[in-house]
């Protein structure tokens, strides 16, 4: 069953609109990590922008004449895969200057090569989580954040050499692991940040700063 979500007001005042983000990921099939009470909380993170929350990936494939500015991928298809043309149009949409915010599972995407390049990294699996003190790095995205910490998973990745800058950093029995990171793809930008576990992860407030920080670069506004 598909739902979809309009989250939003449509005019930032009566006259000027605001950016469309689409907001993709599973309201009955996640395997772990449902997007029911993320999107909500996002809606509330991002209120400069309007939010079109859904599970239809199919919508990728619109994003142009739907006039998105952005998409963030709270997808959790680890057993799965977006079809050849939804993953091409993901790629192209970036590479032509769209934004991309990744949270958390959103990274799941990573099962095509073309979308493996494009998110920046491999998932390589993670420990039992636990209380997790994240650090943010010196980068124009991270001004006005300071450190927190949360009860999450410590995802581990393999990156992917590219353009990339780590923004995010976490320690885990005395070694540093990226934690979210920033890059350049073609004409559009991209950034994946790892926390993102439960719903109520997004409740910090240095986290939601940190998520509008993100989603403003991505579409360098």
């Amino acid at each position: 069953m598909v739902k979809q979500t309009f989250i939003g007001l449509k005019r930032k005042d009566n006259k000027l609109m605001k950016k469309k983000i689409l907001v993709i990921g599973n309201y009955n099939d996640a395997i772990y990590h449902g997007l029911a009470g993320v999107d909500e909380r996002l809606t509330s993170i991002l209120s400069d922008y309007e939010l079109i929350c859904t599970d239809d990936t199919s919508k990728i494939l619109t994003l142009e004449e739907d006039q998105i500015s952005g998409i963030i991928s709270y997808l959790d298809i680890w057993k799965s895969k977006l079809c050849d043309d939804e993953s091409n149009a993901f790629e192209h949409f970036v590479t032509n200057g769209g934004g991309a915010l990744l949270l958390h599972n959103g990274i799941s995407i990573q099962s095509q090569d073309r979308l493996l390049a494009l998110a920046g990294a491999k998932f390589l699996g993670h420990p039992q989580h636990e209380i997790i003190h994240f650090e943010p790095s010196a980068h124009p995205v991270t001004e006005g954040c300071k450190s927190f910490s949360l009860d999450e998973e410590p995802y581990q990745f393999e990156l992917v050499p590219d353009n990339k800058e780590i923004i995010l950093t976490y320690q885990y029995k005395n070694q540093k692991y990226p934690a979210g990171w920033c890059k350049n793809s073609g004409k559009g930008r991209l950034i994946y940040l790892c926390p993102g576990h439960t719903p109520e992860i997004f409740d910090c407030p240095q986290y939601q700063q940190l998520i509008r920080n993100s989603m403003d670069w991505t579409l360098n506004s």
